[in-house]
């Protein structure tokens, strides 16, 4: 005789369960759009434009796994469940990168779960408060359903029919339409149809992330084994040009973490209080200037090195995780090309030197020596990191080691700096430990007051310190050069970015790249100006303060600028690309004129042809 469920629960029939996995997909996806930060209307323009289009692209991946798993189990609380937590927690990791690093989440960030735990310390513990308060909640309301709500038990037939009825399905939608190129490419997109964040946020998170597993791979280049051919030809024709007589200044070359001119902004007044920028403006009036138009938005330290140091863009091998992932190797990069021609070659970053896997790649680079964290005091830190006074002082005692020891040998000093690494929120201390530092005709937030308030603060010792390390090679009687520059912009919301770096979301240079523009400068010591031909080259390239270029052309700008042409046959063809391209971004670029132009990857051209030279560098030298 069969038993009776039990009156205190809620035995729910076939039509039922599978009611509730729709109307609970439908509300989980709601609840992915609701926590999409997107500014303004935008999503839900584009929800009513595509005609509801988009709306289903996004729930069908929640409710198709949904029904899989309610067949599997045979349990509609296991089947809402899970997928709900998942979905949930990606929207939420999706809003606060957005919130940070104004970049969406990406399918190979989850690789970077070693660089997460490193900056974990750094964290407003409040977030992690309310993760777990959130994940507290769940799990007591999933153990309650999962106990008092209950499936009636189906047939094992209709169990298996079902289930692979649902993830068939799923297959088929997320390989002829999630996957489709063409189709997500014809959803209209609020801002710029090439930038990947305006496109998550026209088009929905889970859409686009499962969009971007599917398509963002590194792919040969469509005109690489036509490409091939030439390449191989110019490495065999190649003969690199002799520098044993040129002058070989030493070169400093400092990442300063998150520098940016956005301080310069008209809205922001330091009357009253001491100016963060005093000292770069100083010394930017002698000085080469530019700005670099970098990879990334708010973080990701490493894909600006990359480009710097090898010539080859971030940018196009998004597939990636970081860009150091792709060196397994030695590679040809200026620490290598330097130390070609004799120099001696140190690299300094205080902080963990596993952090981007930098202790594999920087040897793999050139660099015959690298100095991490261990090689710091620990204990001298502010804003939970190593201060700026120590590192630079350490930069300066290197320096001064080196050419005491090796005097004559050439030197090629780069440092990535650390303490102003955000989030800013209580960096350096309470909203009342740290006094105000700025005045402003916006009425900021409390929170964007306060992460200004404490970016400023790191900005200070910034400008002090770049004064400090001038000052010092300055006074040294052999040539030096500095190279000093932002690695991206700081983490700030998007209200903070357009109320102080304002600009319309088009196809203007401006438009594009606003968020990905930081300075640089080229400086010389007196002996150095008169013996170099930097200020001879910049001349008869006609550059001047307007200068912008991509991050990956820097490198060899400075060298083209130094004199140092003919080392390296890529090298050339990078700094003649710089000349007609100098700002390159994933499908486009902009030219010599700031004129905006749509590269067609079928096309064999010279954007082309270098980025089959940089896929042969990577994968095929």
């Amino acid at each position: 005789m069969q038993t009776a469920p039990p009156k205190f629960r809620l035995w729910l029939s076939l039509p039922a369960s599978l009611a509730i996995v729709a109307v609970v997909s439908t509300l989980i996806t709601f609840v992915m759009f609701i926590l999409q930060p997107a500014s303004g209307g935008g999503i839900w323009d584009c929800l009513r434009e595509s005609g509801g289009a988009v709306f289903w692209l996004n729930w069908t991946p929640v409710f198709l796994p949904t029904l899989f798993l309610y067949f599997a189990s045979n349990n509609v609380t296991i089947s809402c469940g899970l997928p709900a937590a998942i979905v949930v927690l990606l929207s939420v990791i999706n809003r606060n990168m957005i919130y940070m690093r104004q970049e969406p989440f990406k399918p190979y960030d989850i690789l970077l779960e070693a660089e997460f735990f490193g900056i974990a310390k750094s964290i407003d513990t409040k977030i992690f408060q309310q993760a777990i308060a959130g994940l507290a909640a769940f799990a007591v309301l999933f153990v309650l359903c999962l106990w008092f709500v209950k499936s009636k038990r189906m047939r094992l037939s209709l169990r298996l029919t079902g289930s692979l009825a649902a993830l068939s399905l799923f297959c088929c939608i997320n390989a002829a339409l999630i996957g489709n190129v063409d189709l997500y490419q014809s959803f209209s997109v609020t801002g710029n149809e090439f930038n990947q964040l305006d496109n998550y946020q026209s088009k929905g998170f889970l859409y686009s992330f499962l969009y971007t597993f599917g398509t963002n791979r590194i792919a040969k280049p469509d005109t690489y084994e036509q490409d091939r051919a030439e390449i191989l030809e110019r490495l065999r024709t190649f003969t690199p040009a002799s520098f044993d007589h040129a002058v070989k200044p030493n070169i400093v070359l400092i990442l300063s973490e998150a520098y940016s001119d956005i301080l310069l902004s008209p809205h922001l007044n330091f009357d009253g209080y001491p100016d963060p920028m005093a000292h770069f403006q100083t010394i930017q009036e002698e000085s080469i200037v530019g700005h670099l138009v970098v990879p990334n938005v708010g973080g990701a330290t490493s894909n600006t090195e990359f480009d710097i140091f090898t010539g080859i863009s971030t940018r196009h091998f998004r597939g990636s995780a970081y860009a150091y992932a792709l060196i397994t190797k030695p590679i040809q990069a200026l620490p290598s090309l330097l130390a070609d021609i004799g120099y001696d070659n140190l690299a300094l970053h205080p902080g963990y030197k596993w952090f981007y896997n930098r202790h594999v790649v920087y040897p793999y680079l050139g660099f015959s020596r690298f100095l991490d964290i261990e090689d710091f005091d620990e204990e001298d830190i502010k804003g939970m990191y190593v201060t700026e006074a120590q590192t630079i002082q350490r930069v300066i005692a290197e320096y001064e080691n080196q050419t005491r020891a090796r005097p004559g040998v050439p030197f090629f000093e780069a440092c990535v700096t650390i303490q102003n690494h955000g989030p800013y929120k209580n960096k350096y201390g309470e909203a009342d430990e740290v006094p105000r530092n700025f005045s402003s005709d916006i009425a900021f937030s409390a929170d964007a007051e306060n992460a200004l308030t404490n970016y400023i603060e790191g900005m200070l010792d910034c400008d002090r310190e770049l004064a400090v390390l001038a000052d010092y090679l300055r006074g040294r009687p052999e040539p030096a050069v500095l190279v000093y520059y932002g690695d991206h912009l700081p983490s700030f919301t998007h209200d903070v970015y357009d109320a102080l770096i304002p600009g319309q979301r088009d196809n203007s240079l401006w438009g594009v790249t606003r968020l990905y523009q930081t300075p640089f400068i080229i400086w010389q010591n007196d002996a150095a100006r008169s013996q170099t031909p930097i200020e001879t080259v910049y001349r008869e390239l006609g550059l001047d303060a307007s200068w912008t270029i991509s991050s990956n052309y820097l490198g060899v700008c400075l060298l083209t600028l130094l004199g140092f042409s003919g080392l390296d046959p890529f090298v050339d063809y990078v700094g003649e690309l710089a000349q007609h391209y100098p700002v390159m971004l994933e499908r486009q670029s902009f030219n010599s004129v700031h004129q905006w132009e749509v590269t067609r990857e079928q096309e064999r051209n010279s954007v082309n042809f270098y980025r089959s030279w940089a896929y042969y560098k990577i994968f095929n030298h």
